[in-house]
């Protein structure tokens, strides 16, 4: 092969090398390609726009925290001490970093929820039943469990911002709470 002919397949290799990665990263932000990796996918259907609910009084200790939040109304029976079980559990996956995360169940005032001494970690918390924040879970369980019930993520500073299905699977909430403690270490 002549100098002149490896010199030039060369300079066109470096060229390549070098604008195969623009070309591709121009193609996959355009909308020629759908392409959305799964691990940076919320599971959560999120809050549009978020709802602040720590402007009462009773919820300023939430903010600085990310929280689960689950709401019930009515006493807590079997599927109610399934979901406290369900969120305990979740909390404790995230090792050192549960310290960041808190666990809340709001109820009406007018239902008095008692649980076993092994979710002592889980708070509880009681809003008026004809108040603004009854209507805003109200409408807000539409988007979770449909039923008046909902389980929702708090963001540290006082918004509700995602919800649940009734059907969620307990991975979904783990890999949220991954992606956003990852973002919130990230952002300092």
């Amino acid at each position: 092969m002549k100098p002149n002919t490896k010199n030039k397949l060369t300079l066109l290799l470096i060229a390549v090398l070098f604008f195969t990665p623009v070309i591709v990263a121009i193609v996959l932000n355009s909308s020629l390609v759908e392409f959305h990796p799964e691990s940076f996918k919320n599971k959560g259907a999120l809050i549009k726009p978020p709802v602040k609910i720590t402007s009462d009084e009773f919820l300023k200790d939430f903010e600085e925290y990310w929280t689960l939040v689950y709401n019930h109304n009515g006493s807590c029976e079997k599927e109610c001490m399934e979901m406290l079980k369900t969120i305990y559990t979740i909390r404790l996956t995230k090792g050192h970093k549960m310290k960041r995360i808190k666990l809340l169940i709001l109820t009406p005032e007018t239902d008095e929820i008692t649980f076993p001494e092994e979710f002592s970690t889980i708070e509880k918390a009681n809003y008026p039943a004809d108040g603004e924040l009854a209507k805003t879970l109200a409408e807000l369980s539409k988007q979770s469990f449909a039923d008046g019930n909902g389980l929702y993520i708090l963001a540290p500073e006082g918004f509700l911002m995602m919800a649940y299905a009734k059907d969620f699977k307990p991975d979904d909430v783990m890999d949220d709470l991954g992606l956003l403690l990852r973002a919130r270490k990230n952002e300092g």
